[in-house]
């Protein structure tokens, strides 16, 4: 996949975008950019429609930058960029959380001194988590193979 470095200004947003940004979203990707940097391009046509990164490109205005890693799909048709375009946002409607692995998610984040914030969760969604999380009998420690049990 070929990323390059656009100017925001030449970056065009999807004029019909179905999907609604509130601002609390914007923040929040603006406060991962400004964390972590760049790490998903936006996705543009041929013509530099965005297809995917509409909330990314309103976060990096939000924080006046002024180039953005892009990757045009210039393999898709019309129809199906009009389709990913779509997927790409519904998709994320499907999924969900595991609240117990989550809970102890946040608990690690939080002893290695991690802004909670930084993971999109309001505080009220976080203290119950972890609250969640010192009701449970015995504690693991995290690693890659640790079972919670």
């Amino acid at each position: 996949m070929k990323v390059t470095m656009w100017s925001l200004e030449k970056i065009i947003p999807y004029a019909r975008n179905a999907r609604k940004i509130p601002a609390q979203a914007i923040d929040k990707v603006a406060a991962s950019l400004r964390e972590f940097g760049w790490r998903q391009p936006i996705v543009v046509d041929r013509e530099g429609v965005i297809i995917c990164g509409h909330t990314r490109l309103l976060a990096a205005q939000k924080l006046g930058l002024t180039e953005a890693p892009v990757h045009v799909a210039e393999n898709l048709t019309p129809a199906q960029v009009r389709a990913y375009r779509l997927l790409d946002n519904r998709s994320h409607e499907e999924s969900g959380w595991d609240p117990d692995l989550l809970s102890f998610e946040l608990l690690d984040l939080r002893g290695m001194g991690v802004d909670l914030d930084l993971t999109g969760f309001n505080m009220d969604e976080i203290d119950a988590f972890l609250a969640k999380c010192w009701c449970v009998a015995r504690i693991m420690p995290a690693s890659n193979n640790a079972k919670i049990t």
